[in-house]
């Protein structure tokens, strides 16, 4: 329950057997609440150290993330909106750059709508460029998604690994977001949480929360390999490019658009009332554009 880390509830201690049980089991980032009213280890309040416990952390190779809401904390959760706006922009004075991201909250669809959590990723937007995302009940109401950047998915517990697989492919064919599968066990040790783990790496997930095999198999794919891939054609495209550019009298600037699975080259010349341009794709089309306008 490394959410606890920040208890005061806690001492040094128990937070070093935390900071040793997470990196022995491979993690790279550790889970950390700004806020709780009452869990098993206690409640969780700002206090004036926390800048140099993010510190330590980092220091010790240990990446925080920021939930900014605890879920079994009524008394929290019936505050106005305003309340966790000015808690949530502070958070972000005063740790921002310690920090690699935030959850809005934990099992916020528990007891904030789509429309009130969509609102105070909105706002909190406006103080950070950091990642900022939404962790689910199993249920995972989507709508709750659509302004945040990543989402931290609950399976739930005691799923088979077949059951597992489909709520995660499931998940990741339903929604355009970066998924981490942030929960799926209670134990983040054992032989079986690190398989789902590597079952949610080999899925898609960009991460997970409860242990896996390998830290390097998960949202770390080598990175831009369609120039490989489509050798030949980038060698016709540019011939053909090339012989444009010297037919031409004027400076045709060259233009490449590419992900890791395709690209698109191609040239542009915008005139007083037209614009002439060829593109090459990597299915083999060519395209030709003319706009004319007055």
């Amino acid at each position: 329950m490394s959410l606890s880390y920040l208890s005061q509830n806690v001492d040094d201690a128990w937070r070093a057997r935390m900071e040793n049980s997470l990196l022995a089991n491979g993690d790279t980032h550790i889970y950390l609440y700004t806020r709780n009213d009452d869990d098993d280890v206690g409640n969780v309040r700002p206090q004036p150290d926390w800048e140099q416990r993010l510190d330590h952390l980092n220091r010790r190779g240990l990446r925080p993330i920021m939930w900014l809401m605890a879920d079994d904390s009524p008394s929290l959760a019936a505050l106005p909106l305003s309340t966790h706006k000015a808690h949530n922009a502070e958070m972000v004075r005063r740790l921002d750059s310690k920090v690699d991201g935030y959850v809005i909250g934990l099992e916020v669809d528990e007891y904030w709508t789509a429309a009130q959590t969509n609102e105070l990723i909105q706002d909190l937007k406006r103080y950070t460029k950091k990642l900022i995302g939404v962790h689910l009940t199993p249920a995972t109401p989507l709508e709750y998604v659509t302004h945040a950047d990543v989402l931290y998915l609950q399976t739930g517990f005691g799923l088979t690994q077949e059951q597992f697989r489909e709520k995660v492919k499931t998940t990741l064919s339903a929604t355009s977001k970066p998924v981490i599968v942030s929960e799926y066990s209670l134990q983040s040790d054992t032989a079986n949480a690190r398989a789902l783990g590597d079952i949610a790496c080999e899925l898609g997930a960009i991460g997970t929360g409860n242990g896996r095999s390998s830290v390097s198999l998960c949202g770390q794919r080598e990175k831009i390999h369609w120039y490989k891939k489509y050798e030949t054609e980038m060698v016709v495209a540019g011939v053909a490019m090339a012989t444009l550019f010297a037919a031409s009298r004027y400076d045709l600037p060259l233009q490449l658009q590419a992900t890791e699975n395709s690209f698109q080259i191609g040239m542009t010349r915008r005139m007083k009332n037209s614009t002439v341009g060829i593109t090459y794709r990597d299915d083999g089309a060519v395209m030709v554009n003319y706009r004319f306008s007055f």
